[in-house]
């Protein structure tokens, strides 16, 4: 009996122990909840890259793909939202440092950035494609043409461009861009060979420049670029209410109106 009454008495006092960190557990509270008792959905934005995020330095506003669908988001959440600056080299920081709750900016959703930070599910695809000046147009009929000692290949510093150009090109010398430069200006200054870009942030581009800029072989892209938006990683309510919300936009027409908004007529 005394040692029924020990082991009764240990369990009581272990459950007992561990009350504080199931309250504690409780008041954890998901990115959703947050948001709603906040009033304020946060988000993350470069305002470097059109169409997707532009910044208009006369009026400090957004525009762009990506800022309709934050705005949308916030509207379907029944809150305000409020437009965080940052960089594409410190996105996931910002994210993982709770300075917003989403990131948007015509972000890729790569493997390797799932292994730190987590992602809405995606709703735009905008593949990657080489720009070359139109005068070494022939030099070059796929991409891998590029892969050449002595070839320079401009990309974004901290974007999924520069993160496949590394996997995909052994050869040439790939060359980092800080914003606000841009890695098609490089190219249009003759100081590299080429540019790595999305075919969406392309467009704008090849319409300004279509006497010096053309792209390689288009109809065949280094890889895909899924978009999505940036999120934490581990809160499955969150990520579970925003792939809902991806999923029901979509349905709706939302995500085609936007297309042909932002990149089709563009």
């Amino acid at each position: 009996m005394r040692k029924l009454l020990k082991s009764l008495a240990a369990l009581v006092l272990a459950v007992v122990l561990s009350l504080p960190a199931i309250a504690a557990a409780d008041e954890s509270k998901s990115t959703l909840d947050q948001i709603l008792e906040r009033g304020t959905l946060r988000v993350g934005t470069t305002g470097d890259y059109p169409p997707y995020s532009e910044l208009d330095t006369a009026t400090n506003t957004y525009k762009g793909y990506e800022i309709d669908v934050a705005n949308q988001l916030a509207a379907d959440l029944g809150v305000k939202v409020e437009f965080v600056p940052t960089t594409w080299e410190t996105l996931a920081a910002g994210i993982q440092a709770g300075k917003y709750d989403v990131a948007a900016s015509g972000i890729t959703l790569t493997l390797e950035r799932l292994k730190s930070i987590g992602f809405s599910a995606p709703y735009l695809d905008s593949p990657l494609v080489p720009l070359v000046q139109s005068k070494d147009g022939a030099k070059y009929a796929v991409w891998r043409d590029l892969d050449k000692e002595g070839v320079r290949i401009a990309v974004q510093s901290g974007t999924s461009a520069e993160e496949s150009a590394k996997k995909n090109f052994t050869k040439a010398e790939i060359v980092p861009i800080v914003a606000p430069a841009l890695d098609y200006q490089e190219l249009l200054a003759g100081k590299v060979d080429a540019a790595i870009t999305d075919t969406v942030f392309i467009k704008k581009a090849l319409a300004q420049y279509a006497d010096k800029l053309v792209a390689v072989d288009p109809t065949h892209a280094i890889e895909g670029q899924p978009n999505a938006m940036m999120t934490v990683r581990d809160d499955f309510v969150w990520r579970n209410w925003l792939d809902t919300w991806v999923a029901t936009r979509t349905q709706s027409g939302f995500f085609d109106a936007l297309f042909t908004k932002w990149i089709a007529g563009s």
